[in-house]
């Protein structure tokens, strides 16, 4: 069906403007007319030139849309007010004469009572989401020449995923059983119970005790916008960067939940776990301290079988504690964290021969969970099969805007399977896979 543009229209990556007339299928043509776009364009009547009534060709209609588009901008835009230079370097790099220049002027634009120099608010305009104009969310990536790398804080590896046990899930819950045994002192495996019977002696029956752990997926979301603009003009690659930031911010945020999660709508950590030991002070210990002592007796509360999987996990509030700690032998001591060497060797990053992480997620000296001993491998990690994190992007949600959507989405669950400490056969001292020091203050 022959129809004329009333106003400017996009088929996919085809401009139209308006007055052009086109051959569509009568699906469109009727949508067209409907919303006023177009109108349906009659037959020409006898006597008339054929041209008035055919459908421009693919070239004509490409030169008209450059045209159109060329004097638009013109019209519209005005350009760039950029110094006189005799440098010609300057006009590849926005009229700036120099790094230095660029930098001193994104200097100056930046904290609140300064102002952007005329030159500088030629490349900047109001406006929101991630865009050249917004200079703080990706509009001082746009000038070229300047910057091919971005700097970023470098973040901490994913630490809990890698060593705990995954379990692939197909639906949105999965239940798994586990032997509940909480003491040995008299049974073992919940209540089982196993004796020398006397003579002739009537048989004592016993069973072991079992319970239910269930792990229920949470959504972790991450969303952006992106301008078709930057995308397009930024010497950094945005999307590649978009994606290694965001996967990066959700890993993060993982492991934070692995580590203090409340249980409420994310993962169980195990700081918040029914299974953690806490090790109390020394006493008489001053407030914000770590002794040797309290690492001796941490080591001595982790279930024999998780020590050789252990990891020691510290907030790096208490490197000088540790640095600092000594072992006392006579009337002398030694180091038990640095080298003999003391501070000319590098720390040995080992307490009781497993490895010691410093990390974030940890929390600030003199707090319980300021440092942690644990097995990861008795924690559990439930999700989807394969690639954790579902990454998309779409054009459409913003498309009038220009902007490009990026979408990351992460479904989890995690927490111990072990639901209380564990009493040995023989002592009082609780044991579990999971250690942290009691508070100090």
């Amino acid at each position: 069906m022959l129809i004329k543009l009333a106003t400017d229209w996009a088929d996919g990556d085809n401009q139209y403007p308006a007055g052009t007339i086109l051959d569509v299928d009568d699906a469109t043509a009727k949508d067209l007319v409907f919303d006023s776009t177009a109108s349906r364009y009659e037959q020409a009547k006898a006597g008339e030139p054929i041209e008035q009534q055919a459908a421009l060709t693919k070239e004509q209609m490409e030169e008209l849309i450059s045209k159109s588009v060329v004097a638009a901008v013109k019209e519209a835009t005005p350009a760039p007010v950029i110094p006189q230079t005799d440098d010609d370097e300057a006009t590849k790099t926005g009229g700036f004469k120099s790094l230095a220049h660029f930098l001193s002027d994104v200097y100056k634009a930046g904290p609140a009572g300064r102002s952007a120099s005329e030159l500088l608010k030629t490349w900047t305009k109001t406006a929101g989401h991630l865009e050249e104009g917004d200079d703080s969310q990706g509009g001082y990536l746009v000038p070229t020449e300047f910057l091919a790398t971005l700097l970023e804080k470098a973040q901490e590896a994913s630490i809990v995923r890698s060593r705990a046990q995954f379990i692939p899930m197909a639906t949105n819950s999965v239940s798994i059983p586990y032997i509940a045994e909480s003491s040995r002192a008299s049974s073992l495996y919940g209540g089982i119970v196993i004796y020398h019977p006397a003579e002739a002696a009537e048989k004592t029956a016993s069973k072991p005790l079992f319970g239910k752990l269930t792990l229920t997926l949470k959504k972790l979301i991450g969303l952006i916008y992106a301008s078709d603009e930057l995308l397009e003009d930024s010497p950094i690659s945005i999307e590649p960067l978009i994606s290694r930031l965001f996967t990066s911010a959700i890993a993060f945020t993982e492991d934070e939940e692995f580590v203090n999660g409340t249980g409420a709508g994310q993962a169980l950590g195990v700081m918040n776990a029914g299974c953690l030991v806490s090790v109390a002070k020394e006493t008489g210990q001053a407030a914000t301290t770590i002794v040797t002592e309290n690492i001796v007796k941490m080591w001595a509360r982790m279930f024999a079988p998780s020590q050789g999987n252990s990891v020691w996990l510290a907030n790096n509030d208490t490197f000088p504690q540790l640095a600092t700690m000594s072992l006392a032998v006579g009337t002398g001591g030694a180091p038990t964290y640095l080298p003999a060497g003391g501070l000319s060797g590098t720390p040995y990053a080992t307490l009781m021969g497993r490895p010691l992480i410093l990390t974030e997620h940890c929390q600030t000296l003199g707090t319980t969970g300021d440092i942690i001993l644990a097995d990861w491998s008795q924690y559990l990690i439930g999700g989807k099969a394969g690639s954790p994190i579902r990454a998309a992007s779409s054009m459409h949600v913003n498309f009038v805007y220009d902007e490009t959507a990026f979408r990351f989405v992460l479904r989890y669950d995690g927490q111990p399977w072990w639901n209380s400490a564990l009493t040995p056969k023989h002592g009082s001292n609780t044991l579990s896979p999971f250690v942290a020091l009691d508070t100090r203050s």
